[in-house]
């Protein structure tokens, strides 16, 4: 395997920190808020489908994203990353061993609404 260079970071990814806050009612809720924007490399890792009950199907996709260590500081799993309109669930993240100084984020892609386009 190659080692990543600043070159190899191409995409330019939306990083959404989840934020609480209290609704009109009183209760606790939760939004993704647009913290900063990285540089990034994304690529496929894996993707699975299944049939489940009413004919529907059921789709999961994961990548892998690699960036820069010291641009996503905190980096914790409740992060949100977000590449032409499509957001990415942060999964697990690991020390990139080929280079010190990047990360690699392993993350699923989100589909809230049922209809989601490429």
């Amino acid at each position: 395997m190659a080692v990543v260079s600043a070159g190899d970071l191409r995409n330019r990814v939306e990083v959404l920190r989840r934020t609480g806050r209290i609704n009109p009612l009183g209760e606790q809720t939760y939004d993704y808020e647009t913290e900063r924007r990285v540089w990034a490399k994304i690529v496929p890792t894996a993707g699975r489908g299944e049939t489940v009950e009413g004919s529907m199907e059921r789709v999961e996709v994961t990548h892998r994203i690699t960036v820069r260590r010291a641009s996503i500081p905190n980096l914790t799993t409740d992060l949100r990353l977000r590449f032409r309109g499509q957001v990415y669930e942060v999964q697990y993240f690991y020390p990139n061993y080929r280079d010190s100084g990047f990360l690699d984020l392993y993350v699923r892609l989100v589909i809230e609404d049922g209809i989601h386009g490429f």
